[in-house]
């Protein structure tokens, strides 16, 4: 599917501690300075695992968080099985600042473990969607941290809010048939993606793709925070009509 070439242009890292760094990398466009929203990315586990793993590795803070991100029930365990490129939503909270959307609070950061080397976070750990961009691999410590600044945005699109979910292009996907699956526009894709042409897509890239919500589900999560179940049925009728539709 790609993850481990293209999908190596997305994303920065940062050294929480110690180092700083500058993103030059692409994001997702956020020009709602200090703004706050719900972040949604794809990840395709690289391995067979547990959603306890999954919710430490990205550092969710609730497990019903990721439930609910994923449509599953909230008696769900920990102990629940993912499957080897199984895909599953990573909702986290997204913050506006200099143009970008980045997750807040510098979460989820990775600490660095005996025998960990750059490409190994980036194209493995997370699958894609961390780039090494340390040009330095000496500068990678045990014990350190490495902010994970995964895509995100709270802009409006079209004059509606909606959720920017961070979507791994499969290979053999076109911009068109992403557009149908997600009930929007081929244009709106090219313009929030920068990219001039559908041509331009490549395989294993992050893609801004905005999922529509229903005003009253937009006031409840308003209201009530991390109400991913009202969020995701949202989602998920939007997604499941249009599938029916095409």
């Amino acid at each position: 599917m790609g993850f481990t070439t293209a999908l190596l242009t997305v994303l920065s890292f940062y050294l929480v501690a110690a180092v700083t760094l500058t993103p030059t990398a692409a994001q997702f466009a956020c020009n709602s300075t200090g703004a706050t929203c719900n972040g949604l990315v794809g990840y395709v586990s690289p391995n067979s695992t547990t959603l306890g793993h999954i919710k430490s590795l990205f550092d969710i803070k609730n497990l019903r968080n990721l439930l609910g991100a994923n449509g599953l029930p909230p008696s769900t365990p920990s102990t629940h099985p993912v499957a080897a490129n199984e895909t599953l939503q990573i909702p986290f909270v997204c913050l506006c600042r200099n143009g970008t959307g980045l997750p807040r609070n510098h979460r989820p950061a990775y600490t660095v473990v005996p025998g960990d080397g750059l490409y190994h976070i980036a194209a493995e750990v997370f699958a894609g969607l961390a780039v090494n961009n340390i040009s330095n691999a000496n500068l990678i410590i045990v014990g350190e941290d490495l902010w994970i600044p995964l895509p995100c945005s709270c802009d409006e699109v079209g004059g509606e809010r909606v959720v920017h979910y961070g979507y791994v292009v499969p290979s053999g996907a076109t911009v068109e048939e992403i557009a149908q699956e997600y009930n929007t526009t081929q244009d709106t894709l090219l313009a929030l993606n920068g990219l001039t042409s559908p041509k331009d897509l490549l395989a294993g890239a992050v893609l801004d793709v905005p999922l529509q919500v229903s005003a009253n589900n937009a006031q409840k999560l308003s209201l009530q925070g991390w109400s991913w179940s009202y969020l995701l049925i949202s989602i998920h009728l939007v997604v499941l009509c249009s599938r029916l539709i095409n």
